[in-house]
């Protein structure tokens, strides 16, 4: 995750770091033992639940799971990248940025990028300027007929473009840019010996990521023009499928519940100028699982709210996969009349906005749903009511089952216990289906996915490690059944610090388990240490005999003597080697390693 930071700079800002310094100027901590605590910043609690380990520069909140390092605070606090986070720290450290390891493919490809996000930025200041120059009097007419005012035409950087063939390029290349330059940003249009402006005549919304660059442009024709709506072409600094529009005003939004994801423009403009915040446009084309994976880390859930008309509610189900997909939690807002948001707003006010309740997810696939079926013949209500049992598998909360059980009880007239039995035949189905797959063994899986307590042993053997109070060949990767325990295990082994291993992990779930691991909680004293960790791995290999012994005796009624006496030989001296470890677990003699 480094990048291309040399690993001796980024090593000197994690070794000059103190976490708890750095998460205080966010929020309040007191020392707890060997941490210190404070109520979590991201989510609301009473009670602290969120640990700070100064000797491992690592974050953990007991209460939701958030986990990381010092730079990854950073990330969440700040809304950074990592390179970005990464040089936050050094500047407050006033450590000098670092000297870009040797790569000139991707320092030019660095360079031109930067070049063509400056040139977007003077291209839309060009354009905002025309918006209030005789040339913009159109569209700056059509924006105030729109209910838009000058705030927040300033908050958007709404423009204008000239109804003349190079306005743009002729003032681009006065200012020092090049025609290639212009080209490769999406700006203008070169035929044989002609060169023109791509943006004529038309409303200009510049597009921004959530860093401050100005990636390309949303353009909205005057009069009869088509396409009404034209975007930037995919560049070096744009695509249409990476970005969302708005993105760059969700950064220091704090505790935002909810994204309002909407189909343009003019939506997201609509909803600012009535104060309901937080929202956010695709790009002139579907909805990807790219834009939805960069809105997830904004706001818990994200509300679609898409025009009412058949592409547009067909157009919601899609986004509804999408975000089901990625594990976002959605839900649908429908509009009276098929109205879109920004028609809804400036035709009936907010109060008619606010009294739209938010649909979940799954009573509106339902719905959507009926529309494939003739909902008045016996055939059509059966043949939904399969499918819908089908879909209402996924869900995995019982009462939120049985509510939608009951409401397709009252659709179908079909009986809710007939529809729940229905229901489990479909789970079965569903199982008969996947069961010929191969799926994950435990050892493959996630420490959080795990049943119960099964690796506890395992996840203090690794917490004991991070602590640096075992000596050096106490364990060995061989102790570890769980592949990420073992994985975790043998980083540590090898001398690399629990900070640096966060950082290098990309699965959510195995570092949520690993900053818990990490956090400091309940080590104990440098004396004890080495007896807790011989008690679990006596628990370890405990568990491997049993494991071996119930191995052994499955099948032994169907073998022939001679195997059969052979395991029988095998368990009776597994057995004694249990007996021996059960009776070292209690009297505390050391026979691990015997």
């Amino acid at each position: 995750m480094a990048g291309r930071f040399p690993t001796a700079w980024v090593d000197e800002v994690y070794t000059r770091a103190d976490i708890v310094d750095v998460v205080s100027a966010y929020l309040p901590l007191k020392r707890q033992g060997h941490n210190f605590v404070g109520l979590c910043p991201f989510h609301n609690e009473k009670s602290p639940s969120f640990s700070v380990n100064r000797e491992s520069n690592v974050y953990h909140c007991f209460g939701c799971k958030a986990g990381g390092n010092i730079v990854q605070f950073v990330m969440e606090m700040e809304r950074l990248n990592y390179q970005e986070a990464l040089l936050h720290l050094a500047k407050q450290l006033n450590i000098p940025p670092p000297i870009a390891e040797n790569d000139p493919k991707a320092e030019r490809e660095r360079s031109q990028k930067e070049r063509l996000y400056q040139l977007n930025r003077d291209a839309a200041l060009f354009y905002h300027n025309m918006l209030f120059a005789p040339e913009g009097k159109a569209v700056l007419e059509y924006l105030r007929k729109r209910g838009i005012d000058d705030a927040l035409i300033r908050k958007f950087g709404l423009g204008a473009s000239s109804v003349e063939w190079s306005t743009l390029l002729d003032e681009m290349l006065a200012k020092g840019y090049t025609q290639d330059e212009l080209l490769k940003a999406g700006l203008i249009h070169v035929k044989e010996a002609s060169r023109y402006d791509v943006f004529r005549n038309r409303a200009m919304f510049p597009i921004i990521d959530q860093y401050g660059n100005t990636l390309g442009f949303g353009a909205r024709a005057m009069g009869d023009a088509q396409p009404k709506y034209l975007n930037t072409q995919d560049t070096l600094a744009f695509n249409k499928r990476l970005g969302v529009y708005a993105i760059n005003l969700l950064r220091k939004q704090r505790d935002l519940t909810r994204i309002i994801l909407v189909e343009g423009y003019m939506d997201v403009l609509a909803l600012y100028q009535f104060g309901i915040i937080g929202s956010v446009a695709t790009l002139g084309t579907a909805f990807t699982n790219e834009q939805a994976r960069l809105i997830k880390k904004f706001a818990p859930e994200v509300w679609v709210a898409y025009d009412g008309d058949e592409a547009g509610q067909n157009a919601t189900l899609r986004a509804l996969d999408i975000l089901e997909k990625e594990l976002i939690p959605a839900r649908v807002l429908r509009f009276p009349d098929g109205l879109d948001p920004d028609d809804l707003l400036r035709q009936r006010g907010k109060e008619s906005f606010d009294t739209v309740r938010p649909q979940s997810a799954m009573s509106f696939k339902l719905e959507r749903l009926q529309l494939s079926f003739d909902m008045r013949s016996q055939e059509g209500l059966t043949a939904y009511s399969i499918k819908a049992c089908e879909m209402l598998t996924g869900v995995q909360s019982p009462l939120e089952r049985d509510n939608f059980l009951a409401e397709l009880s009252l659709v179908t007239g079909f009986s809710r216990e007939l529809l729940l039995e229905q229901l489990e035949n479909a789970r079965q189905g569903s199982k008969r289906i996947t069961s010929g797959k191969i799926q994950p063994t435990p050892r493959n899986r996630g420490p959080s996915r795990e049943k119960g307590e099964e690796y506890w042993a395992e996840k203090r053997l690794v917490a004991l490690l991070a602590s640096g109070l075992l000596p050096k060949g106490l364990l060995t990767a061989e102790d570890f059944e769980s592949q990420p325990l073992r994985c975790l295990a043998e980083e540590l082994m090898e001398g690399k610090q629990p900070a640096r291993i966060l950082a290098e992990c990309e699965d959510q779930d195995i570092r949520s388990t690993a900053s818990e691991l990490f956090s400091g909680k309940d080590w104990p004293q440098r004396e004890t240490a080495i007896l807790e960790a011989e008690d679990c791995l006596r628990a370890v290999r405990l568990k491997r005999i049993g494991l071996k012994i119930a191995s052994l005796q499955e099948g032994m009624n169907n073998m022939d003597e001679g195997r059969k006496k052979s395991n029988a030989q095998e368990i009776l001296r597994l057995l004694a080697e249990k007996r021996t470890l059960e009776q070292s677990l209690g009297n505390g003699k050391d026979v691990l390693k015997v």
